[in-house]
């Protein structure tokens, strides 16, 4: 069968309208996997946003009670800690945020350090908590507490002595959720600031 002039330009025209939309199809499919890649990234970078402290690189608060609730449901044991720096305020007053933002900066170094394989979170301003989902006696946890340095440090941009207190609460004694233990943790925070400010040892709730 001969075709004629017209068939022929309609069968080219057919043939590149095809082409095209083969073209157009792996453009499109190209795009759309890019598209896609990069808000996996985006939802990726804004997972890691929001949970971990944009400071510190310690986890938000709210990550790190999930991890530790987590964590407490498996084992079922465990120790809270709460730490505060001493005098905070008075570091902001007489340097500035930036320099106060600095010093939490190298305050949750320290911990990040010594605690990185265990739950370390940032709560709020200058407290830190930081949860060992296992067995561990009052005396290594003191020891594991200077060893970190936090305790009590020459700070070199300041040219300040920091000294910071802890609180721990033992899981199942002092409690068995996230709640219990944080209010147990915290009286022992308060009991060991009333009684030394410089205190380099966890005051324990259950001496309280």
């Amino acid at each position: 069968m001969i075709m004629t002039t017209l068939q022929k330009i309609e069968f080219i025209l057919i043939s590149i309208a095809a082409a095209a939309f083969c073209i157009l199809t792996v453009i499109l499919s190209v795009r759309l996997r890019r598209e896609r890649r990069e808000s996996a990234k985006r939802i990726k970078a804004l997972e890691k946003e929001v949970r971990f402290d944009y400071l510190t690189g310690a986890l938000s608060r709210k990550a790190f009670v999930s991890e530790m609730e987590t964590a407490l449901a498996q084992s079922g044991t465990g120790v809270l800690i709460a730490f505060d720096i001493n005098g905070f305020k008075s570091v902001n007053e007489m340097f500035g945020h930036a320099a106060g933002d600095g010093l939490i900066k190298r305050y949750a170094a320290k911990l990040l350090k010594e605690f990185g394989k265990d739950i370390v979170g940032r709560f709020e301003g200058d407290n830190f908590l930081v949860f060992i989902d296992s067995r561990i006696t009052k005396e290594d946890l003191n020891s594991r507490i200077k060893r970190s340095g936090a305790a009590r440090f020459s700070d070199k941009p300041t040219k300040l002595m920091i000294s910071s207190c802890c609180g721990a609460a033992f899981a199942p004694e002092n409690g068995t959720t996230f709640d219990d233990l944080f209010t147990n943790a915290d009286k022992a925070l308060y009991h060991s600031k009333q009684n030394d400010r410089t205190i380099s040892y966890c005051q324990l709730s259950g001496d309280n």
